[in-house]
């Protein structure tokens, strides 16, 4: 054999796409063995109740103090909502100003976040009044109608009428109602939620 035989010129620029190649092969096949290596359920544990699936909210049209609001409007933001029918308790009270105060929380996320009490057939002057001393907290009334669907939406199966009552509720910047918690929920352990939720977001 001629060892003077010519040998093939290997263009540099072949070699190293193959190279480049060759690593995106390795990186596709690999990364969902990673993926599931690194994957660590307990940092997802959540203390609310999750809807599943989530479920998409209606563009239901609110009256405020200046006139009309679609609930569209609030899109592209959180939404942290509390209910009530005809009259605010004692409880309803204290689950408006645990929401506000969760918002408080945030601290630089709190621009992230709308707090809206929600009623219906509640007197203007009730509602004025509530919307004053837990500012900022937007106060809506709805009508009775679009009130009650309202109630059909958020409502939870399988867990007492009782523990429906005086919830808290978080809606995605999607329009999507995601958690609830009872009026007896720890704020540490909401909060722990709300700044997982608002970490993993890549809206609102």
């Amino acid at each position: 054999m001629n060892e003077n035989a010519k040998q093939p010129v290997v263009d540099p620029k072949t070699v190293f796409w193959n190279r480049v190649q060759l690593i995106m092969i390795l990186v596709v096949f690999t990364a969902p063995i990673a993926g599931a290596f690194l994957y660590k359920p307990k940092s997802f544990n959540n203390y609310g109740d999750i809807y599943q699936p989530v479920r998409p909210v209606e563009n239901l049209i609110m009256q405020g103090a200046e006139g009309p609001v679609e609930m569209d409007s609030l899109r592209r933001q959180w939404v942290f909502l509390v209910t009530a029918n005809t009259s605010c308790d004692e409880a309803c009270e204290a689950n408006i100003l645990k929401m506000r105060q969760l918002r408080f929380m945030q601290n630089n996320d709190m621009s992230r976040i709308r707090t809206v009490f929600l009623t219906t057939q509640m007197p203007p002057a009730v509602s004025a009044e509530l919307a004053a001393k837990y500012s900022p907290v937007e106060v809506y009334s709805a009508a009775f109608n679009d009130y009650d669907e309202w109630t059909r939406i958020l409502k939870i199966e399988g867990i007492p009428a009782e523990a429906q009552h005086n919830r808290f509720y978080i809606i995605d910047p999607a329009g999507n109602l995601m958690m609830s918690y009872p009026a007896t929920a720890d704020p540490a352990m909401i909060k722990k939620d709300i700044k997982r939720l608002l970490k993993a977001s890549q809206i609102g």
